[in-house]
Formats: structure tokens, sequence, C-alpha cells
């Protein structure tokens, strides 16, 4: 995933702090620090604002996404990179279908017991055993599967099994292009400022 700042107003801002600049490397550092910095305080927020929907108990995708934040890189003498390295933000930020491939079905948690739980987790950590249940003609058409509880009259359905699902993408996935813009700006200048007067300008 590639972010590009093509505002024209930022874009003549830190072109004129990259040509004021004795050494443009620094600056370009730094701002790649900036922008690792403000996304890992991004995924820290999102992880306390957005509680799950099914679960009280936290699987913390959003710290972890926060985690995968690397430092930034020098493509070239005037491109740096930031990489987000969990393979699952992409799905998140871009949506889309999600189609099953060596299970032959996606198994979507319904109930709080299933969620963040695989097939196998659930019934190791529960103790209950998971029944198929199949309605209508095609597999996986009208199908769950479900546990048993001793002294429970009939089944509770834990997951829902389909072939594909539709994920719609996270239009707050990732943080505002301003408010990168702004936080950018404002530690290239501090980076200058530093550089003009002498000092080390690595860690403003």
């Amino acid at each position: 995933m590639t972010l590009t700042f093509n505002d024209t107003k930022f874009k003549l801002e830190f072109n004129r702090i990259i040509s004021a600049a004795q050494d443009p490397k620094p600056i370009l550092l730094n701002a790649g620090r900036e922008v690792g910095n403000q996304l890992r305080s991004h995924f820290r927020a999102k992880d306390r604002t957005e509680p799950n929907q099914l679960s009280q108990r936290r699987t913390h995708f959003w710290l972890e996404v926060g985690r995968s934040v690397q430092q930034p890189v020098m493509e070239n003498p005037t491109t740096i990179s930031v990489t987000i390295s969990d393979p699952r933000f992409a799905q998140k930020l871009f949506g889309g279908q999600i189609i099953a491939k060596n299970a032959g079905a996606l198994t979507l948690p319904v109930e709080e017991r299933a969620y963040g739980r695989t097939t196998r987790t659930f019934e190791q950590e529960t103790g209950l055993k998971l029944t198929l249940i199949v309605t209508g003609k095609g597999l996986f058409e009208n199908a769950v599967l479900a546990v048993k509880e001793k002294g429970q009259p009939g089944f509770t359905v834990e997951y829902v099994l389909t072939k594909s699902v539709n994920q719609k993408a996270d239009r707050n996935a990732l943080p505002l292009k301003s408010t990168l813009e702004t936080a950018i700006l404002q530690r290239s200048e501090k980076v200058l400022a530093r550089q003009i007067a002498g000092q080390n300008p690595d860690n403003p």
C-alpha cells in the first residue's frame, strides 16, 4: 500500500523545507518517523475506541497492526517509505471479497464463545463438540456449526459457514491525510531549524 501526498499546499511547503536544508536526508528520515508515529498512535486509538461487537474479549487486532509499522526506509535520495507489514491490514483498508480456500468454507462466529477462536480452539477451550448442520441442497448453502449443551434444549449455533464474504472498507483505517501532512511539516520545520543552528537534527 502506497500513501502519496499530492496536496499542492503541502508539496510547496515540504519542498521549501527540503530546498532550505543543508542535507535533506535527515528531513526525509524524520518525516518518515513522524508518519510511523502517527500511524501507531492512530491504531492504538482505534484499539481503545472500537470495541468488539460480539464479545468483551479482545483480540487487539489494531494493536497488532500498530506493532507491524516498520521504521522508514530511504528508497532513493528523494523518496522514503514506511511499511505496515501486517498482511491483514490491506483487507481492512480496501475491503473486498474473502473466499474460502483450503478449508472449503469460512467459519463466521455468531456467538460470544466463538469470537476470536478457530473451530479447533473452540472445542479445546470450551470442551464442547461442534456439529455440522446443513439444510437446503447446496453444500454450505445453509450450514452452521452448533453445539448441544447438557441440560439445554436444542442446539446453540456458534458459527455460520459460507464460501465467501464481502467485507466493507474501513474508511478510518488510516489517519486523515491532513493530520499526517500537518505532523510531517511541523517535525520537518524543527529538523530544519536544528540543522541551520548547527545542532544534531536527528532527534528534534
